[in-house]
């Protein structure tokens, strides 16, 4: 790998979104997606993380997919009592913002 080539490959990896902010950020849109004024559930946070977490680490090493989801599981907010799923999804992109 060139120099140059090498240097525009770090610079987009720099520019993408870290893995565990995508899995932050798609558990949240799933959120709003589905029943987003019902009150929310710890199951359904864990089943929008778990599907998140295969589709973005798919193909990564074990390693890195574990960590990247231990990362982004460790970031999620506890949920308010009778908190709706929109609501937490808020949060929840706030959260990803700085993760």
């Amino acid at each position: 790998m060139t120099t140059n080539a090498f240097d525009t490959a770090l610079h987009q990896f720099l520019a993408e979104p870290f893995r565990a902010q995508q899995i932050l950020t798609a558990v949240a849109h799933a959120l709003q997606a589905e029943d987003p004024f019902e009150p929310l559930t710890l199951d359904a946070v864990n089943d929008y993380l778990r599907g998140a977490a295969l589709v973005i680490t798919d193909g990564l090493p074990d390693v890195v997919a574990d960590e990247t989801i231990r990362h982004a599981a460790r970031a999620l907010p506890s949920i308010y009592e009778r908190e709706t799923a929109d609501a937490y999804a808020l949060r929840l992109l706030q959260i990803a913002r700085h993760v």
